[in-house]
């Protein structure tokens, strides 16, 4: 059972500036699980893991499973039981790379991209915790969001 968000923060202004990055923190991990939580369930209506959901999100393109792996911020080697999944299930498939022909080529299937269509849009587009922001608001959380992802690690 998840606290209330109003008992799980305490207010922007009683961060000291020492202690504002460790909040920071702490509220993202909170938003983080939130979104996971409700991407499981819609996931799961489509008998899909979110990693699967994300997946075919990110092949709108054909990838190797490097470019997929780093697409989804996962190792490689967590990659294959995923991608052997979504094979399995007729929404991906393995080709091989036409420079290349020892890279193998993620294409979303005719199947997949109908089923993307509509996971993507349940698990992704239905967020209920971000209208609670406005478009304005939103949009600078994505630009703010990017920039945070876009720096160099230390």
């Amino acid at each position: 059972m998840t606290a209330p968000a109003s008992a799980a923060r305490a207010a922007p202004d009683d961060a000291s500036s020492a202690d504002l990055p460790r909040q920071l923190t702490a509220m993202f991990y909170g938003v983080m699980q939130r979104m996971k939580q409700h991407s499981a369930k819609r996931a799961a209506d489509y008998d899909l893991s979110v990693a699967q959901a994300r997946a075919l999100y990110t092949l709108r393109e054909p990838l190797s499973m490097r470019e997929l792996a780093d697409r989804l911020y996962l190792d490689p080697s967590n990659l294959t039981a995923l991608v052997d999944r979504l094979e399995d299930l007729g929404l991906v498939e393995r080709t091989a790379d036409a420079e290349d022909r020892r890279v193998k080529r993620l294409v979303i299937t005719k199947k997949g991209s109908a089923l993307a269509d509509a996971v993507i849009g349940a698990v992704f587009g239905q967020q209920t915790l971000m209208s609670v922001l406005d478009e304005v608001e939103q949009r600078a959380l994505l630009d703010l969001l990017t920039r945070l992802l876009d720096s160099p690690e230390p």
